[in-house]
């Protein structure tokens, strides 16, 4: 599995973990400090204002707390026009950002040839240490935050931009009543220019 770089992308994006996954921060400083580790078991399965999870709203994701939020491995095989293996839940440590606390719940992704790896990863209010959603903007201490327009009620975008890499790596955050969301993909360098648009359809198969 390519778990070793996408660790690295995680922690620096969020300071999910998004694409950590989501990830994984109140809105952006590259003073903002965070510690995330992930592990991942056998069975498949504000802007800083907070937010009630139950508070009904047009934008919610109500499909969310299925298993991996409705997401499945024939979904990223339609994506990705490749095949993906069942998903392994997966779990993530306590990240911190300015006051917040916080962990993520989800679902962890690989291609059947091990080349790509998708994680999903969701902080619903229990996962927050007040019992409120919050809208967490990544840190850009690393990686620029590119904001997206018609996801959830907020969205940012973030890639790694080293030369000569050999991953492409990249991490989409969405914000929505229900939960903090990360998506985020690794794979081979040949992912680097339609990534956005793969994790902008994932999140649209979850984010109703």
């Amino acid at each position: 599995m390519r778990r070793a770089v996408a660790t690295v992308f995680c922690a620096a994006a969020l300071g999910t973990t998004v694409l950590a996954g989501c990830s994984d921060g109140g809105a952006g400083s590259s003073d903002e400090s965070r510690s995330t580790t992930t592990s991942s078991a056998q069975a498949p399965i504000s802007t800083t204002e907070a937010v009630s999870a139950t508070t009904p709203s047009a934008t919610s994701a109500t499909d969310l707390r299925d298993d991996c939020a409705g997401l499945t491995d024939d979904d990223l095989g339609s994506i990705f026009s490749i095949d993906f293996e069942l998903p392994t839940e997966s779990s993530g440590g306590v990240s911190t950002i300015d006051d917040f606390n916080y962990k993520t719940v989800g679902c962890s992704f690989e291609s059947s040839d091990g080349e790509v790896e998708v994680d999903l990863n969701l902080s619903f209010a229990e996962q927050f240490d007040d019992g409120m959603v919050h809208c967490v903007e990544p840190s850009d201490h690393l990686y620029p935050v590119i904001p997206v327009d018609d996801l959830g009620e907020s969205a940012w975008w973030q890639t790694q931009d080293f030369e000569n890499s050999t991953d492409a790596e990249g991490q989409l955050t969405i914000c929505v009543d229900e939960a903090l969301i990360a998506i985020e993909i690794e794979g081979p360098t040949t992912l680097q220019v339609p990534m956005q648009q793969q994790a902008t359809d994932i999140a649209r198969l979850v984010v109703t």
